[in-house]
């Protein structure tokens, strides 16, 4: 081949690694992917929860916090009232994501997935063979009330390269485990106990410089 054509052909080739890594390649599931997200849970020393009663303890004890079925921001599709609840700094994780997209592209988030207990877990097993085990090193991160998952329908091409981007950035500095599914249209999100110390740091960072864009969070 000569030269020049072996030029264009590497210029393609890195061209084309760009397009997708900005398109969030990195956010594609493995096959390791649960049994990271539960090593990240069991190091954030969450606990799963078994049933509906062990749920309303954490809710007493303030460990899990509920989550409005409507906001500006976003709404719950299809989250039965029991599984409306998520950890304290996944809910705030919910909270700044949804108002950052609402103010760019003028429209809620529509999540479709919150806290599931292992009881319900087995159920949706029953009528999902694709769902995730409820026990073992491979279970539901849902268990743990610290996942959500958002969906894709009825999102423009910008609206999904934005948050691919911005989920990319936290999934990349530490702050959650984030993947992109395909066969189920949403980006299913872990956020780690440490994103409350991000945001802090952040705020802090606001106060002393002055007001900032939204920005990526």
């Amino acid at each position: 081949m000569p030269r020049h054509g072996k030029n264009t052909l590497l210029l393609l080739v890195a061209c084309l690694s760009l397009t997708l890594a900005a398109s969030g390649a990195s956010l594609r599931a493995t096959r390791s992917s649960q049994l990271v997200q539960n090593q990240r849970a069991d190091g954030d020393r969450l606990s799963r929860m078994e049933d509906d009663s062990m749920t309303e303890r954490f809710v007493r004890l303030k460990l899990l916090e509920p989550v409005p079925s409507k906001t500006s921001a976003y709404y719950l599709h299809a989250v039965r009232q029991d599984n409306r609840y998520l950890r304290p700094w996944t809910k705030l994780f919910l909270s700044r994501l949804s108002s950052q997209f609402r103010a760019r592209f003028g429209r809620p988030l529509r999540v479709t997935s919150l806290l599931r207990t292992a009881e319900y877990q087995r159920s949706l097993q029953r009528r999902n063979g694709n769902a995730a085990a409820d026990d073992g090193p491979k279970r539901s991160a849902h268990l743990t009330g610290a996942s959500l998952d958002i969906s894709k329908k009825g999102m423009t091409g910008a609206q999904r390269q934005w948050l691919r981007n911005v989920l990319s950035s936290l999934h990349n500095g530490g702050q959650i485990y984030a993947i992109e599914e395909f066969r189920q249209p949403v980006f299913h999100i872990l956020v780690h106990r440490q994103y409350e110390n991000y945001v802090d740091r952040k705020s802090s960072s606001s106060d002393a410089t002055g007001p900032k864009s939204v920005g990526k969070d």
